[in-house]
């Protein structure tokens, strides 16, 4: 059976009859019909701006040859600050266009000043040193957005009723491919639900070699 069929009688049986106003749901699959991790969906008001936040400033540490978190989202107007939690030195850039950086080298324990992040999409950082480290900041211009899990859904509450355009952003998509797009209305009470098919099958999230190796490469190659 193919993912959008078994979500949607997933949904079905979960709710138990009970619908909550102003949800929504987006169900993300390969181009195979498999669930799709790790989707960013966003969605912003269509005719009337979306209410405004206080800025926040969020902590991607390096840790275990890793960012963690892998994937971010942030509203526009946000930070990031990206703390060495590792045992190592990492040398931190991003070749985006709305909005690049590089923190040069930095020591173990080292807490960089965090980054002002003030135009909307998606944002990739590497770590020149250990080249399959990467950290994901989707910058989004709503306070309404989520990931998808294992299963490929996206649970979103509480939005006001209206129409919406939705986003789907892959990591696989990078920086520079545009992200998916759809309309959806949101009923004053009850669920709205869009799909979203992706025309790829994702990589593999490179890890890191074996610790003993990931120590040597760290040490000397800066």
């Amino acid at each position: 059976m193919k993912l959008f069929a078994r979500c949607v009688g997933a949904l079905i049986v979960g709710l138990g009859g009970f619908v909550h106003a102003g949800t929504v749901i987006a169900v993300a699959g390969d181009r195979d019909g498999q669930a799709l991790t790790n989707v960013v969906i966003a969605l912003k008001p269509i005719g009337v701006a979306a209410p405004v936040t206080v800025p926040a400033t969020i902590t991607v540490t390096q840790e275990a040859m890793t960012f963690k978190p892998y994937i971010s989202i942030i509203r526009k107007g946000s930070s990031v600050v990206f703390a060495n939690r590792d045992t190592v030195e990492h040398h931190i850039k991003s070749f985006s266009s709305s909005r690049p950086f590089e923190i040069a080298v930095h020591k173990p324990g080292d807490t960089p000043p965090p980054i002002r992040f003030d135009a909307e999409g998606a944002i990739v950082a590497y770590c020149i040193l250990h080249d399959w480290m990467r950290a994901y900041v989707y910058v989004a211009d709503t306070p309404w957005y989520g990931t998808s899990d294992a299963s490929g859904l996206t649970r979103i509450d509480n939005i006001p009723a209206g129409d919406y355009d939705v986003t789907a952003w892959h990591p696989d998509l990078g920086q520079f491919k545009p992200p998916l797009t759809a309309r959806l209305t949101v009923p004053a009470s009850g669920t709205a639900q869009t799909t979203f098919k992706f025309e790829f099958k994702p990589r593999v999230i490179r890890q890191a070699p074996k610790s003993s190796t990931v120590k040597t490469a760290g040490l000397h190659q800066h």
